[in-house]
Parts: C-alpha cells; sequence; structure tokens
C-alpha cells in the first residue's frame, strides 16, 4: 500500500538517494512552496516525491493575468510508478487548489510539460484534466564547428544604431561568488521583464547558476542592460544558452546574434561540444534566427496546463 505525508527531514537522506536532482530543489531553490512537498511511502520508505514551484508570473498574477505554478514529481521505476505518480498528480492537484482558494484575487494555472512525441504520457496527464496549450522547440548547435576564444567571458562589440551612430556594447560574464553572492545583475531583472512582462524568477537564475556550473552573460551600453543569455551545464560537455533576450529599442540591430556568437565561441573554448535552448514555436523571428545562428531543432516540449474551467484557447 502506497501512503503520502508531507516531506520532513527524516526522509532526507532517502531522498537524495534515490531522487537526488529533486532533493537538491528541495534543499536549495528559492522557489520550492515548503508547504508543498511530499513524499510517496511504502513500508515507511519513500518512493516518489513531489512539490509545487512559483514562478515569478505566480507572484505578480491577478485575475486578468494569470500565474503559473510548476508541477514536479518523480517516482521510483517499478510495476507500481504509475500509480505512484498518479498519487503524487492528485496531491499536488488539490494543493494547487488550496492555493487558489487562499488567492482568490490571483488567476493561477498548474503547469507541466511533456514530449510531443509521447502520447501516452500527454494522454495520461489529460486523465486529470491537463490541456496541451503551447509547443517549444528544442534546438542545438554544434560547438566544434566554432572557432574558440580563451578569456573570462567577457567582449564587447560595435553596432550601428537606428541613427545610424556606432555604439560600442559591452558584454561582462556574471558568476556566483564562493559565498553565494551574485554580484554583476543589476538592471538585469529590470531589462529582463520589460521585454517578457514579468522578470523571470531570480530563484531560479541564481539556482541554475550556482548548481549548474552557469554564466550569466550581460550585454550593456554605458552600464545599461540592453541583451542577455544565460548559460548553464545540462549534462557532459553540453550547456544551455537560455534565457535570451534584447530590448525593444535595440533589436534588429545585430546585438542578440553578435551576443551569442560571442558566447558561444567562450563556450567552444571551454570545451563545450554543444549547446541547446528551448523556443516557443510561434516565434518564427526567433527560430529564424536561431537557425541562422547554427541552431538546428531536434526535439520540443508541450506545455501542459492543468485550471479548473479552463477552456483552451484557439490559435
Amino acid at each position: 500500500m502506497i501512503d503520502i505525508c508531507r516531506y520532513d527531514e527524516s526522509f532526507s537522506d532517502e531522498v537524495k538517494k534515490r531522487f537526488r536532482s529533486l532533493w537538491e530543489e528541495i534543499v536549495g531553490h528559492g522557489d520550492v512552496m515548503a508547504g508543498t512537498i511530499s513524499v510517496a511511502l511504502e513500508k515507511g520508505h519513500p518512493v516518489g516525491v513531489c512539490f509545487l514551484m512559483a514562478t515569478s508570473t505566480f507572484q505578480s498574477a491577478d485575475l486578468q493575468h494569470p500565474g503559473y505554478l510548476n508541477m514536479e514529481y518523480q517516482a521510483v521505476s517499478g510495476e507500481d510508478e504509475i500509480e505512484i505518480c498518479a498519487l503524487l498528480i492528485d496531491t499536488l492537484i488539490e494543493d494547487y487548489r488550496r492555493i487558489c482558494e487562499e488567492e482568490p484575487d490571483k488567476r493561477i494555472i498548474l503547469r507541466t510539460f511533456a514530449s510531443p512525441s509521447s502520447t501516452e504520457y500527454m494522454s495520461f496527464l489529460a486523465s486529470f484534466g491537463f490541456r496541451a496549450q503551447y509547443f517549444m522547440y528544442r534546438m542545438r548547435k554544434d560547438l566544434t564547428e566554432v572557432v574558440p576564444e580563451d578569456g573570462d567571458g567577457s567582449f564587447s562589440f560595435e553596432i550601428k544604431n537606428r541613427k545610424g551612430v556606432s555604439e560600442r556594447i559591452d558584454v561582462k560574464a556574471v558568476r556566483i561568488g564562493s559565498d553565494g553572492s551574485a554580484d554583476g545583475l543589476e538592471g538585469y531583472f529590470e531589462a529582463n521583464g520589460s521585454v517578457f512582462g514579468v522578470p523571470d524568477s531570480e530563484n531560479e537564475l541564481i539556482y541554475r547558476l550556482r548548481e549548474q556550473n552557469g554564466i550569466q552573460f550581460i550585454a550593456g551600453v554605458k552600464g545599461r542592460v540592453v541583451a542577455a543569455v544565460s548559460t548553464w551545464e545540462n549534462g557532459p560537455l553540453s550547456v544551455s544558452t537560455e534565457n535570451i533576450f534584447c530590448i525593444e529599442e535595440y533589436r534588429r540591430l545585430g546585438v542578440t546574434e553578435e551576443l551569442l556568437r560571442g558566447v558561444c565561441a567562450f563556450l567552444a573554448g571551454k570545451g563545450y561540444k554543444e549547446a541547446t535552448l528551448f523556443v516557443y514555436g510561434v516565434n518564427t523571428y526567433a527560430v529564424g534566427l536561431y537557425t541562422k545562428l547554427g541552431y538546428n531543432i531536434f526535439g520540443g516540449t508541450m506545455h501542459m496546463l492543468f485550471e479548473d474551467g479552463y477552456v483552451p484557447e484557439l490559435i
């Protein structure tokens, strides 16, 4: 028989051993909602773990602008895996509904992700009320074909602004300090939020930079942040290039293109063999830009959304 109970420190060692990546998020990721961490127990031993993560959109959500809670869960493999996963998802949906009741002034949507090629898994999620909403391409670039560059990650390049005047773009590489500090991110989240509406989660960024040997590349003009790329390791010799943005004033001027070229040259110099990223399928301009820069589509993921009374939009 499988029982579900709230997580406490007495389960830490076993959860760490069986579900290392989720345990690392529990102890080190500021977006994990402590009151939603649960474990599935069989004869008193954890065989599954789950929790909700509060994205930055959740913090700013109102009735017109939805916020998302990310659903994370994992069960041990075996004949009981599906049953355990189902119990964990039911538990997370209960927590989600409780949070919605506690936050009546927010429109909140529960979110997870699925490979579109896994129709069986998507059907499994659909049985709980999840519906596919947005598709994201996964793209990768072969860094062995890039001329490598040495250095600490800082570099500069010139562009012509909209008035035809040359401007120097200075790129700095921000790393997490040994004490966990992140000096050098001043102005980043303001610029990020101006592009995406709501800035990316600071907790998420710091976690990736700290735990996955990441570097935040920030492009600026006279100290003003105009573009950025986040990088972190996602496997042996593979690195993510994510959170790519450029503020409106500097778009279509080649800033993102030059920034990514410089970042990829630095990554190649560090011995990485490939760079990957995710991009919304409807963002055809970005897909075209990344393709121009040598990224190729090799997979994708589907946003699966759960919202009581939710009616899928027609796209």
